[in-house]
């Protein structure tokens, strides 16, 4: 009895020292590995805020109907679209320049066309925002105008100051405003639920959570640009938007494009089948895509590195890499995003209430897409290999054929359930095409290295 007592405690020890040093390895690569150690932190921070906001979903959902639901997620996705030309994708130079002083001059640009942006949308709202309302049946958003641009420069704000950060290095700082930002903005719109705000209450929270941590980032930008503001030479200025100007120029408008076909659904089936279905939509969809897309992102970034190192000493291992990683993806991912599929209908209602039970008629047509975009997604890297001009093609060509997937459903009068895995089916033969070229993209890589 004694000597298999003594087995067992050697193999726990055994056990505990081989754990011991996998830990101590990955503390000393990440100490060691500044960048690794950048996406170890925004990682951890990101997970934290998504599993908080996972947790405490289910007492939102049991204070606000979908109804109610469905105009925080059209209210979310007008406002992601219009979020992307917020500083018309200058954010994006800002860890670029050299210099500080170049960057604090992109930063003070960018502030610039955001208050500009906002003041412009707020006209536009006032003048003319009951009749574009009425276009498009989102006559909700009469009473929120003000709202909805406080949310505009608030997020761009953040968005701003996010980059800037980046270009510092202060991964902290923003993983601390990440785990805010869930934090607030969930408390938000519980306490404005226990109070019975309805769609005000719901907006608000969401809004506060998106401006949580403008305070903690600006602190450490505004004394470092005040002089430069104070010496502010407008033919810099104008000098420095003209040499980042290829971001206004091409990165813009793929970004739109890109946005509106991943916010088209949520839009376009609240025209087509109200509030409540956009709600129901929105929180399969998102109950689907959050537990995987941390997995995914750090895949993603591991796969970015690995690749980026056999790009650059033009090795020809990039694609069985690329093929290894995508089948391993599949082999991850597929079991699991169709086990939850199928089990949400018993879930859903168990934890979000019976009045959330319907959602999960969504899961089995959009595990199609979740897998198709897990795969996908993560190994995408066209823009490593110089086919960006691919990458704003095959933009076009997802957002055209998914409206045009919306348009069939209306006229052919499609139910919410058909028109959603028609929209999948679109969106996984997209993802698809988008996995040939970059095999494509890759041949034509290890082909142009061997010349």
């Amino acid at each position: 009895m004694n000597k298999g007592s003594d087995l067992a405690k050697k193999f726990i020890v055994r056990i505990k020292t081989f754990f011991d040093s996998i830990k101590k390895r990955i503390i000393s690569r990440v100490s060691t590995d500044p960048i690794l150690k950048g996406v170890v932190v925004i990682s951890s921070g990101t997970a934290i805020a998504q599993v908080l906001g996972i947790i405490l979903t289910p007492i939102i959902t049991r204070l606000y109907p979908p109804a109610i639901y469905g105009t925080l997620a059209v209210f979310g996705s007008l406002l992601a679209i219009l979020i992307v030309g917020g500083s018309l994708k200058y954010e994006n130079a800002i860890p670029i320049p050299e210099r500080d002083n170049d960057a604090e001059y992109l930063l003070i640009l960018c502030f610039f066309i955001v208050c500009t942006l906002s003041i412009i949308l707020f006209l536009i709202l006032f003048l003319w925002g009951s009749y574009l309302a009425g276009i498009f049946h989102f006559e909700f958003i009469a009473p929120y105008y003000w709202l909805f641009c406080i949310g505009f420069f608030g997020s761009c704000t953040y968005q701003i100051l996010l980059y800037w950060t980046i270009r510092s290095k202060d991964y902290i700082v923003i993983t601390h405003t990440k785990i805010s930002q869930s934090i607030s903005g969930s408390v938000s719109k519980i306490i404005f639920g226990i109070f019975s705000f309805g769609s005000f209450g719901l907006i608000c929270g969401d809004i506060i959570g998106r401006m949580v941590g403008i305070g903690t980032l600006g602190k450490k930008v505004l004394p470092k640009i005040r002089l430069t503001i104070k010496d502010l030479d407008f033919n810099k200025l104008r000098s420095v938007a003209k040499r980042y100007k290829k971001f206004p120029t091409y990165s813009l408008p793929s970004g739109i494009i890109n946005e509106i076909a991943l916010q088209a659904p949520t839009l376009l089936l609240s025209v087509l089948f109200g509030f409540q279905i956009a709600g129901l939509f929105s929180l399969s969809y998102s109950m689907l895509v959050l537990p995987v897309s941390l997995v995914s992102q750090s895949i993603g970034q591991v796969y970015f590195g690995e690749s980026s190192e056999l790009f650059r000493k033009k090795s020809d291992k990039i694609l069985p890499l690329y093929l290894k990683t995508t089948k391993e993806l599949f082999m991850l991912g597929a079991p699991l995003i169709l086990f939850a599929a199928i089990v949400f209908p018993i879930l859903f209602p168990l934890i979000f209430g019976s009045a959330w039970k319907d959602a999960a008629m969504f899961s089995l047509p959009l595990s199609i897409l979740v897998i198709s975009n897990f795969i996908v997604s993560s190994t995408d890297r066209l823009e490593l290999f110089g086919f960006n001009h691919w990458v704003l093609a095959w933009n076009i060509c997802r957002t055209i054929l998914v409206l045009g997937g919306f348009l069939l459903a209306f006229q052919f009068k499609l139910s919410p359930v058909a028109t959603i895995l028609l929209y999948s089916l679109i969106m996984t033969i997209m993802y698809g095409i988008c996995f040939i070229l970059n095999v494509k993209a890759i041949k034509l890589s290890i082909a142009k290295n061997k010349e």
